[in-house]
């Protein structure tokens, strides 16, 4: 068995290893709950997976808002809403065009009464950077204290905090182009930036599961600056939760414990506390 996989039983649990001290904690910073994910696994089942894999907490968007809400409705001290600006399927591709978006938020996030802590997840690219919907979606998580997570170039990045400074932006996937050389100088250039590993896992280790040395000086190096996330992106994700869950504990238990324990769950837990303002970690 590649070491690898044979670590990803052992940490899964399989009934071939065995008995051990509790696999270590998982703050999910990335996670979708969508009506379809509803149909197949109400809240219930969702808090089932989290306590079988380990995972205190967990950001979580999806369409219709409802879904989400009522996930957080079941387990409020676990889940963190972001708001999902989609309304059609096909909006991921053309929100940042339609001017009448930023009033819908606005509503939307009246209407939760406050339960919300971010915006997004917003896929938007380089050729997109600048747009006005982008900018008024800026403007408003910096004056209501949320945070946005953003799918997109690092350009993006850029605009957004050229626009608003001092808001909080979840990077996810490490970027478009995530690669150590690529993501170091733009969380170099912004203190209140933060980037998530979602669905990037097998990136950062070799044939035989080994951490590669890039990605290792990496995160040792932006050990404040790093969480890991699942990304549910369909329903078959969450069906296979504790295999991902596993992988990522699988290269984190490579690092020094001291940094895997930050990007584990130390992190996010910082960032997220009740009653913490968005901002750099101290």
């Amino acid at each position: 068995m590649p070491a690898c996989a044979l670590a990803a039983a052992l940490l899964a649990g399989g009934s071939s290893a065995p008995a051990g001290p509790p696999q270590p904690p998982l703050f999910d910073a990335h996670l979708h709950y969508t009506g379809i994910d509803v149909a197949a696994l109400p809240p219930t089942e969702i808090i089932a997976i989290f306590d079988a894999g380990g995972v205190t907490r967990a950001v979580v968007s999806g369409m219709p808002t409802s879904a989400v809400e009522r996930l957080h409705a079941a387990a409020p001290e676990r889940i963190i809403p972001f708001l999902n600006v989609y309304n059609a399927p096909g909006a991921k591709r053309d929100w940042m065009h339609d001017k009448t978006l930023p009033e819908r938020v606005a509503e939307l996030l009246d209407a939760a009464g406050g339960i919300y802590r971010g915006i997004g997840e917003l896929h938007i690219f380089a050729e997109d950077a600048q747009s006005p919907v982008l900018m008024a979606l800026a403007d408003m998580a910096a004056e209501r204290g949320l945070m946005l997570q953003i799918h997109g170039d690092a350009e993006v990045i850029d605009a957004v905090f050229a626009r608003r400074p001092r808001v909080t932006v979840l990077w996810a996937h490490l970027g478009t182009k995530p690669r150590p050389q690529a993501i170091a100088p733009v969380l170099a250039r912004h203190p209140n930036l933060y980037a998530d590993t979602s669905v990037r896992d097998g990136r950062f280790v070799d044939e035989q599961g080994r951490l590669k040395p890039e990605w290792r000086a990496f995160f040792t190096e932006h050990a404040d600056r790093v969480l890991v996330g699942v990304d549910t992106f369909w329903t078959r994700r969450w069906r296979r939760f504790d295999e991902v869950a596993a992988e990522i504990r699988g290269w984190l238990g490579q690092l020094p414990p001291a940094v895997a324990d930050k990007l584990a769950h130390g992190n996010a837990e910082r960032l997220f506390d009740d009653g913490a303002q968005p901002g750099p970690l101290r």
